[in-house]
Protein backbone atom coordinates (compact mmCIF):
# COMPACT_ATOMS: atom_id res chain seq x y z
CA UNK A 1 0.00 0.00 0.00
CA UNK A 2 2.71 2.27 1.02
CA UNK A 3 4.49 1.43 -2.34
CA UNK A 4 1.75 2.19 -4.55
CA UNK A 5 1.22 5.67 -2.70
CA UNK A 6 4.59 6.57 -3.28
CA UNK A 7 4.44 5.57 -6.61
CA UNK A 8 1.80 8.11 -7.34
CA UNK A 9 3.02 10.32 -5.42
CA UNK A 10 6.46 10.07 -7.35
CA UNK A 11 4.28 10.00 -10.30
CA UNK A 12 2.30 13.20 -9.44
CA UNK A 13 5.49 14.94 -8.67
CA UNK A 14 7.23 14.18 -12.18
CA UNK A 15 3.87 15.53 -13.76
CA UNK A 16 4.25 18.77 -12.13
CA UNK A 17 8.19 19.81 -12.28
CA UNK A 18 7.95 18.03 -16.08
CA UNK A 19 10.58 20.42 -18.51
CA UNK A 20 8.09 19.97 -21.32
CA UNK A 21 5.40 22.03 -19.02
CA UNK A 22 7.63 24.52 -17.41
CA UNK A 23 10.63 25.19 -19.82
CA UNK A 24 11.46 26.09 -23.50
CA UNK A 25 12.54 22.98 -25.72
CA UNK A 26 16.40 23.25 -25.56
CA UNK A 27 16.40 23.94 -21.74
CA UNK A 28 16.27 21.64 -18.84
CA UNK A 29 16.42 21.93 -15.03
CA UNK A 30 20.30 21.22 -15.22
CA UNK A 31 20.94 24.39 -16.97
CA UNK A 32 18.93 26.29 -14.20
CA UNK A 33 21.37 25.06 -11.42
CA UNK A 34 23.53 27.93 -11.70
CA UNK A 35 27.30 28.71 -11.61
CA UNK A 36 29.20 26.55 -9.49
CA UNK A 37 30.40 29.77 -7.19
CA UNK A 38 27.54 28.53 -5.12
CA UNK A 39 24.83 31.41 -6.01
CA UNK A 40 22.46 29.25 -7.83
CA UNK A 41 19.25 30.08 -9.44
CA UNK A 42 15.55 29.65 -7.43
CA UNK A 43 14.25 26.32 -7.78
CA UNK A 44 11.03 25.39 -7.90
CA UNK A 45 11.39 23.46 -5.10
CA UNK A 46 11.69 27.18 -3.49
CA UNK A 47 7.84 27.84 -3.81
CA UNK A 48 7.26 25.15 -1.13
CA UNK A 49 8.48 27.49 1.24
CA UNK A 50 5.65 29.58 1.19
CA UNK A 51 3.41 27.12 3.22
CA UNK A 52 5.49 27.50 5.85
CA UNK A 53 5.73 31.45 5.74
CA UNK A 54 2.13 31.66 5.38
CA UNK A 55 1.55 28.95 8.15
CA UNK A 56 3.82 31.26 10.75
CA UNK A 57 1.91 34.55 9.68
CA UNK A 58 -1.10 33.21 10.43
CA UNK A 59 -0.38 31.77 13.90
CA UNK A 60 1.58 35.54 14.57
CA UNK A 61 -1.65 36.78 13.38
CA UNK A 62 -3.65 34.53 15.89
CA UNK A 63 -1.60 36.00 18.37
CA UNK A 64 -1.80 39.01 18.24
CA UNK A 65 -5.66 39.12 17.88
CA UNK A 66 -5.64 37.07 21.18
CA UNK A 67 -3.02 38.60 23.29
CA UNK A 68 -2.63 42.56 22.23
CA UNK A 69 -6.02 43.18 20.39
CA UNK A 70 -8.53 41.87 21.95
CA UNK A 71 -7.31 43.13 25.52
CA UNK A 72 -7.01 46.39 24.35
CA UNK A 73 -10.22 46.12 22.52
CA UNK A 74 -12.25 44.91 26.41
CA UNK A 75 -10.30 47.57 28.16
CA UNK A 76 -11.78 50.39 26.04
CA UNK A 77 -14.93 48.76 26.15
CA UNK A 78 -15.62 47.39 23.23
CA UNK A 79 -18.27 44.04 24.00
CA UNK A 80 -17.22 40.53 23.47
CA UNK A 81 -21.32 39.77 22.49
CA UNK A 82 -22.59 38.96 19.53
CA UNK A 83 -25.52 40.44 18.13
CA UNK A 84 -29.29 39.40 19.21
CA UNK A 85 -30.35 35.79 18.66
CA UNK A 86 -33.66 35.45 17.01
CA UNK A 87 -35.76 32.89 18.46
CA UNK A 88 -36.15 29.41 16.64
CA UNK A 89 -38.88 28.92 14.30
CA UNK A 90 -38.79 26.51 11.55
CA UNK A 91 -40.98 28.27 9.75
CA UNK A 92 -38.83 31.59 9.19
CA UNK A 93 -35.83 29.52 9.31
CA UNK A 94 -37.15 28.20 6.35
CA UNK A 95 -37.80 31.12 4.26
CA UNK A 96 -35.00 32.41 5.22
CA UNK A 97 -32.54 30.21 3.96
CA UNK A 98 -34.25 28.78 1.04
CA UNK A 99 -36.07 31.70 -0.48
CA UNK A 100 -34.94 35.72 1.26
CA UNK A 101 -33.51 36.95 4.04
CA UNK A 102 -35.26 40.50 3.11
CA UNK A 103 -39.13 39.20 2.30
CA UNK A 104 -41.30 41.76 0.64
CA UNK A 105 -44.82 43.18 2.03
CA UNK A 106 -46.73 40.31 0.16
CA UNK A 107 -44.70 37.24 1.69
CA UNK A 108 -44.34 39.60 5.38
CA UNK A 109 -48.16 39.52 5.40
CA UNK A 110 -48.64 35.65 4.26
CA UNK A 111 -46.12 34.85 7.15
CA UNK A 112 -48.24 37.02 9.58
CA UNK A 113 -51.46 35.02 8.93
CA UNK A 114 -49.33 31.82 9.07
CA UNK A 115 -47.93 32.07 12.51
CA UNK A 116 -50.29 34.09 13.49
CA UNK A 117 -47.76 37.13 14.49
CA UNK A 118 -48.70 40.93 13.75
CA UNK A 119 -45.78 41.84 10.80
CA UNK A 120 -43.73 44.23 12.58
CA UNK A 121 -42.58 41.41 14.83
CA UNK A 122 -41.63 39.20 11.78
CA UNK A 123 -39.58 41.99 10.67
CA UNK A 124 -37.79 41.96 13.77
CA UNK A 125 -37.26 38.50 13.40
CA UNK A 126 -35.49 38.81 9.63
CA UNK A 127 -33.34 41.59 11.05
CA UNK A 128 -32.48 39.78 14.09
CA UNK A 129 -31.62 36.60 12.36
CA UNK A 130 -29.77 38.19 9.07
CA UNK A 131 -27.16 39.78 11.86
CA UNK A 132 -26.71 36.73 13.57
CA UNK A 133 -24.89 36.30 10.72
CA UNK A 134 -22.41 39.14 10.98
CA UNK A 135 -19.29 39.01 12.98
CA UNK A 136 -19.39 41.03 16.33
CA UNK A 137 -18.21 44.47 16.98
CA UNK A 138 -15.15 42.69 18.52
CA UNK A 139 -13.96 40.55 15.95
CA UNK A 140 -14.34 43.59 13.16
CA UNK A 141 -12.13 45.31 16.01
CA UNK A 142 -9.20 42.74 16.03
CA UNK A 143 -9.31 42.36 12.68
CA UNK A 144 -9.17 45.83 11.68
CA UNK A 145 -6.71 46.96 13.77
CA UNK A 146 -4.34 43.49 12.82
CA UNK A 147 -4.92 44.63 8.89
CA UNK A 148 -3.82 47.82 9.44
CA UNK A 149 -0.56 47.76 11.33
CA UNK A 150 -0.04 44.98 8.78
CA UNK A 151 -0.10 46.90 5.81
CA UNK A 152 1.91 49.69 7.80
CA UNK A 153 4.64 47.65 8.69
CA UNK A 154 4.74 45.75 5.05
CA UNK A 155 5.11 48.88 3.57
CA UNK A 156 7.66 49.79 6.06
CA UNK A 157 9.78 46.86 5.31
CA UNK A 158 9.35 47.75 1.64
CA UNK A 159 10.84 51.20 1.91
CA UNK A 160 13.24 50.19 3.54
CA UNK A 161 14.48 47.47 1.17
CA UNK A 162 14.22 49.57 -1.96
CA UNK A 163 15.89 52.67 -0.14
CA UNK A 164 18.78 51.01 1.71
CA UNK A 165 19.55 54.56 2.75
CA UNK A 166 16.69 54.93 5.08
CA UNK A 167 16.90 54.13 8.23
CA UNK A 168 14.76 51.36 9.47
CA UNK A 169 13.83 51.86 13.17
CA UNK A 170 12.07 55.43 11.64
CA UNK A 171 10.43 53.97 8.75
CA UNK A 172 8.83 51.40 11.53
CA UNK A 173 8.60 54.32 13.93
CA UNK A 174 6.77 56.60 11.71
CA UNK A 175 4.35 53.82 10.44
CA UNK A 176 3.04 52.93 13.99
CA UNK A 177 2.89 56.85 14.42
CA UNK A 178 0.47 56.87 11.48
CA UNK A 179 -1.76 54.42 12.57
CA UNK A 180 -1.90 55.27 16.26
CA UNK A 181 -4.33 58.22 15.08
CA UNK A 182 -6.12 55.90 12.48
CA UNK A 183 -6.58 53.70 15.74
CA UNK A 184 -7.84 56.24 17.78
CA UNK A 185 -10.32 57.34 15.60
CA UNK A 186 -11.63 54.27 15.10
CA UNK A 187 -11.95 53.53 18.76
CA UNK A 188 -14.04 56.70 19.15
CA UNK A 189 -16.06 55.50 16.29
CA UNK A 190 -16.90 52.40 17.71
CA UNK A 191 -17.17 53.87 21.42
CA UNK A 192 -20.19 56.30 19.67
CA UNK A 193 -22.44 53.38 18.41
Amino acid sequence: MATAAAGALSLLWGWLWSERFWLPQNVSWADLEGPADGYGYPRGQHVLSVFPLAAGIFFVRLLFERFIAKPCALHIGIEDSGPYQAQPNAILEKVFISITKYPDKKRLEGLSKQLDWNVRKIQCWFRHRRNQDKPPTLTKFCESIHLGSGTSDSAGITIHFSLCQVDFITIISWNWLSIGPLCFLSLQTLKER
